[in-house]
This record gives structure tokens, sequence and C-alpha cells, in this order.
């Protein structure tokens, strides 16, 4: 599957119908506080509600959904928040958020993936004895399990979800669990401001090891997810990836990333439709550009990646 985050804010039916036409067949989908984000961490059956007419909307532009998880119990701010790793009922209150989620959703054809949490980063709170992030994953899953047998399961790597922690990440034991990755390393070049000039390939991230970015490097960046796979054999989705569209070599800086994920049959979802002002692949390449327009050169490229895809939802 190939296809973009999509926050609820653009979720009309409208856009999703522009995603859709360029050949899109999949919405990844923020989950934002079903249950409250503090004590007593109580369900919200507004918020639910809402992310209800976000699905429909992806339903009626004829789109698959993957919920994604960024806000919920112990973690009211997605950058930020710790309290998840410390707080057993936090942990106990997120598990069953899930089971909640599961049990709506549970049977409905558009929806192809429950991602448990974008992003864990426990960081400092690894060695506490709640900051197991393959312990908690696990226990997300069962709860899921309890409700939901089939609906597929994605699991993101610690450390904002980045290939190297492949290297400590263990499954969950779910014969339907698939792995996420997401892919904005480094900085250096993706982020960068436009007055920066970085270009690829060939740019040296100072302070790294001397080599000189390109494509190689960029498989060499995701070795540990490879690696991963064939320990494990399991399917793995690239859940975010992208990079500032004024940056010198963008397109193929794109183009390369997207040749590896289907040299490797990795499904996709880039950042973000119509979210992220320096990231829209609606916009050209001038940073004061603020108007999407029908025809972009990475739009150009998206829709010929776009293309390859084979199934769709039946729009309603």
């Amino acid at each position: 599957m190939r296809g973009a985050t999509v926050m609820q804010g653009q979720c009309t039916v409208e856009d999703l119908r522009v995603l859709r036409a360029w050949g899109a067949n999949l919405a990844e989908i923020p989950v934002s506080n079903v249950y409250a984000p503090t004590p007593p961490y109580g369900f919200k059956p507004e918020n639910l509600a809402r992310l209800d007419g976000a699905v429909q909307a992806a339903e009626q532009a004829g789109l698959y959904v993957v919920l994604t998880c960024r806000e919920g119990p112990g973690r009211p701010d997605f950058e930020r928040s710790h309290e998840i790793w410390r707080d057993v009922l936090a942990q106990d209150a997120y598990a069953n958020m899930w089971r909640e989620i599961a049990s709506h959703y549970h049977g409905r054809a558009s929806i192809v993936g429950y991602d448990l949490m974008c992003e864990p980063h426990p960081d400092g709170e690894a060695a506490q004895p709640l900051g197991d992030w393959n312990v908690l994953a696990r226990k997300i899953t069962g709860a899921i399990r309890a409700v939901d047998r089939r609906t597929p399961i994605l699991v993101n790597s610690i450390g904002w979800a980045y290939p190297q922690q492949f290297e400590v990440l263990r499954p969950t034991g779910d014969p339907r669990t698939v792995y996420t990755v997401h892919l904005y390393d480094p900085h250096y070049y993706t982020h960068q401001k436009p007055a920066d000039k970085v270009s690829y390939p060939g740019f040296r991230v100072p302070g790294k090891p001397a080599e000189a970015w390109d494509k190689a490097v960029m498989e060499a960046q995701l070795a540990p997810v490879l690696a991963f796979q064939h320990e494990h054999h399991v399917p793995i989705f690239v859940g975010e990836f992208g990079c500032a569209r004024y940056a010198p070599g963008v397109e193929t800086w794109l183009r390369d990333q997207m040749d590896l994920y289907e040299h490797r049959g990795w499904s996709w979802a880039y950042w973000a439709f119509r979210e992220w002002n320096v990231m829209n692949i609606e916009r050209t390449a001038d940073p004061a550009d603020k108007s999407n327009h029908s025809d972009t050169p990475l739009l150009r490229l998206f829709k010929t990646c776009f293309a390859k895809n084979k199934q769709f939802l039946t729009a309603d």
C-alpha cells in the first residue's frame, strides 16, 4: 500500500478524493485522546465520534485506513510526555483504549491497521520498570486481540521509530503484526532551512563520519530494519518519511527512498497530505510558495509511485 498521513483537520471527503485521484490507496489517520490523557483516563466518546468522521471520509473517498495513536492516556503531548512510562494506570488505560477502538472498528473493511503508538520514545525512562516498549506493546496487542483477531497491528521501534532501534525491538509474537519505521534522518538535510542549501547527493553531516550521503548510505541506514525483517519474517511499513520541498536534490532524495522501499516490498505513507508547508508536495521549491498546485515535480514523482497500487477500497 502507498499513501499519506492525513490529519483529522484535512479529512474532508473532497480533500481525500484528491489523494485518491493521485492513485494513493491508504490514509494514515491519527487517533487522539479517545481516552483522556490525564487521570482518571476516562473514555471520551466525542473523540471517538470525531475519529469516526475522519474514517468515514476516507471510506467515501475509496481509501484504506491505518489508525495511528499520537495522544492518549499518559501521553497528553506527543513529543514531550513521559507519564506513560511511569504510571501503570496510564498503561492499563492505554491498552483499554485500544481495546475500545478495536471493538468499535472490528470487521470494518476499510481498517487495515492499528498503529499502537506513533514514535514511542521512553528515552531516559527506558531503564524504569514501566519503560520497556517491548513489554507494553505486547500488553496492548493482547488487549486488541481479545476483541479483534484479524486486523493487522503495527508496532513502531522506539527512538522515534528510527531504523537504528530495530536492533532492540522484539517481536510481540502476534502473527498479524507489521513493524513500522519512520525515516527523516538526517534532519540536517530533511529539515533544513531555505538558506542552508544542503544538497543531495554528496552532503556530509558535521560531527558525523565523513561519508558523503547517497543512495548507498541511505540503504545502510535502513540495514537494521531489513535485518529484523529477515530474522523474524515479518512485514515492514514505512509509516512516515518526507523532506523539505526546497532542499536541493529533494526529488532524488525521495526517489531513492521510495526505490529502496519498493525493492523490499515495504508499504509506505509519506508525511503528510496538506499538513506542513515545508513538506507539502503540492508546492514548488520556492519557500515563499503557499499555494497548492495541480502539478509540481514532487507531485509527479509521487503519482508515478502511486500508479503501482493495484488494490483499492470500493468507495461508499
